[in-house]
C-alpha cells in the first residue's frame, strides 16, 4: 500500500470517528438546550397560574391550544413533588400521540390543593433538532469530501519530489553515463535526501568504474605473462634432453597454465557480461541452438556412456548469439561432467522454459550457493564459474533460473519468457 493511500485511510478513519463522537455530543447538546428552552416556557406558564390564583383566588380558565395543555386535579390536602417529565402529548386535531414535555406542580386555592400538569408538544423542537442535525451532517460529509480531495491533491503534489527520486533510483544503472539528477524542491527533507542520494550514486558509479577498470586491466595484463610463460615452456620442451620427472613437471605446469588461461578468459568474459558490454541481440531459434549444442557434446557424452534424451519445441528468443552459446555450453557441460557413467541427460524445451536434468550425486546441491563464484565440488577440475556465467546471463536478460532435485535428477530450469519473441 502506498504511503499516500495509507495516510488517507488513517486520516479518514480518525476523522470519521471524531465526527461520530462529536456528532453524538452535538446532538445531545442541542437536544439539551432546546429541552431547557421548553422547560423555561413551562415555568412561564406555571408562574402565570400562580399569579392568577394569587390575584383572583381561583383557578384560571383553561383554553385549548394546539401545542399546550393545562390540567388541574383536586388533591385535597396532599401535595406533589414539582418536577419536569418527558411524556406524551395528545393532539386533539390529528388524534395522534406526540412527544411532549411536562411540568407537574401544585397550587392552593381557598384551602384546597390542586395538581397542575402543564404539557407542551415537542414536535417542533424535535423537527428543529432533526433539521439542524441533517444540515450539520451534510456540512460534515461535504467537509470530509473536500478534505479528501484536498489531501489527495496537495499531498500528492508535496510528495512528487519523492516519487521522482524513487523513479530515478529504480532506473539507476551503474553502466549508464547519467546518474541521479539533483531536484529542486521547497521541502527541506526531500532536498537533503535528494542531495545525499545524488552524492551517493556518484560515489557508487566512481567506485564501480574504478573496480571495472581494475578488473579489465588486471585480466588484460595477465594475458601477457601467461603467454610468456607458455612460450618459455615451449622453448624448454624443444631443447629436449628431458627425463621422466622433468617431463611430468612440465606436463603439470602446462595443465596449470591452461587452467589459468581459461580462468582469466572466463573472468574477463564475466566482467563484460556483468557490465552489459555485449549487446548484439537478434532473434534466435532456440530449438536449433539446443540441437547444435547437443551435437557438440555428443562425443563427450559418449565417453561416459551417457544418453541424451531431448524433447524440443519451436521457440524463438531475442538475445546475443554468443551469450546464448555460452549459456547452453555451460549448462550442458555441467550436466555431462557431473554425471555418473551410464547416466542420463534429459533436455526439455517448451514455450515457457528450458530444463536440463541429469543423473549424478544422490544428494541435492545447496541452491543458495550453487550459482555463486568459485562454488564447485572438491573433485571438479573446473573454474567454478560456469553456473555463475549462466546465472549472470539470465539476470542480464531478465530470465529466471532455478535448481531442483527431483526423483534422482539434478534439474536446472531457465524461464525465458522475458526474452520470447
Amino acid at each position: 500500500m502506498k504511503l499516500l493511500d495509507k495516510y488517507n485511510r488513517i486520516s479518514l478513519l480518525i476523522t470519521v470517528l471524531v465526527i461520530i463522537i462529536t456528532g453524538f455530543i452535538y446532538y445531545f447538546t442541542i437536544s439539551y438546550v432546546l429541552t431547557d428552552q421548553v422547560d423555561q416556557d413551562l415555568k412561564v406558564e406555571e408562574q402565570e397560574i400562580f399569579d392568577y390564583v394569587k390575584a383572583n383566588h381561583q383557578l384560571p380558565q383553561v383554553f385549548k391550544s394546539e401545542s399546550l395543555k393545562i390540567e388541574f386535579k383536586d388533591i385535597g390536602s396532599d401535595t406533589v413533588q414539582r418536577l419536569f417529565v418527558n411524556t406524551q402529548y395528545q393532539d386533539e386535531k390529528e388524534h395522534d400521540l406526540e412527544s411532549g414535555r411536562g411540568l407537574i406542580s401544585w397550587v392552593a386555592v381557598s384551602g384546597v390543593n390542586y395538581q397542575i400538569k402543564i404539557v407542551e408538544s415537542k414536535v417542533e423542537t424535535e423537527d428543529l433538532i432533526r433539521l439542524i442535525f441533517i444540515i450539520t451532517l451534510g456540512i460534515i460529509v461535504l467537509l470530509i469530501v473536500v478534505l479528501m480531495v484536498i489531501n489527495r491533491l496537495v499531498i500528492r503534489n508535496l510528495w512528487q519530489p519523492f516519487y521522482e527520486m524513487l523513479r530515478q533510483i529504480k532506473l539507476f544503472n551503474l553502466t549508464d553515463k547519467h546518474g541521479i539528477t539533483t531536484l529542486t524542491t521547497g521541502i527541506d527533507e526531500f532536498q537533503d535526501m535528494n542531495e545525499e542520494i545524488s552524492a551517493m550514486s556518484a560515489r557508487v558509479k566512481q567506485d564501480y568504474q574504478e573496480l571495472k577498470s581494475f578488473v579489465e586491466n588486471a585480466a588484460h595484463e595477465l594475458m601477457t605473462p601467461i603467454a610468456v610463460m607458455n612460450s618459455k615452456l615451449d622453448t624448454f620442451i624443444q631443447t629436449g634432453n628431458l627425463n621422466e620427472d622433468q617431463g611430468s613437471l612440465i606436463s603439470d605446469m602446462y595443465g596449470t597454465m591452461s587452467k589459468l588461461t581459461r580462468l582469466n578468459k572466463v573472468m574477463l568474459l564475466l566482467t563484460k557480461i556483468e557490465n552489459k558490454l555485449i549487446n548484439d541481440q537478434e532473434p534466435l531459434d532456440l530449438k536449433e541452438a539446443v540441437q547444435t549444442a547437443c551435437n557438440e557434446f555428443q562425443e563427450m557424452a559418449a565417453n561416459k556412456a551417457l544418453s541424451l534424451d531431448t524433447h524440443l519445441s519451436d521457440v524463438t528468443v531475442v538475445m546475443s548469439k554468443m551469450l546464448l552459446d555460452i549459456l547452453l555450453n555451460n549448462i550442458l557441460s555441467n550436466a555431462i561432467r557431473h554425471n555418473s557413467p551410464g547416466g542420463m541427460v534429459v533436455i526439455q524445451l517448451d514455450s515457457n522454459a528450458l530444463t536440463v536434468k541429469n543423473t549424478g550425486g544422490s544428494e541435492a546441491l545447496d541452491a543458495t550457493t550453487i550459482f555463486q563464484r568459485f562454488q564447485k565440488s572438491p573433485e571438479s577440475d573446473g573454474s567454478g564459474l560456469g553456473l555463475t556465467l549462466v546465472n549472470q546471463i539470465c539476470e542480464n536478460y531478465g530470465l529466471g533460473l532455478s535448481y531442483d532435485y527431483i526423483n534422482g535428477f539434478h534439474a536446472f530450469t531457465i524461464y525465458f519468457k522475458a526474452a520470447l519473441k
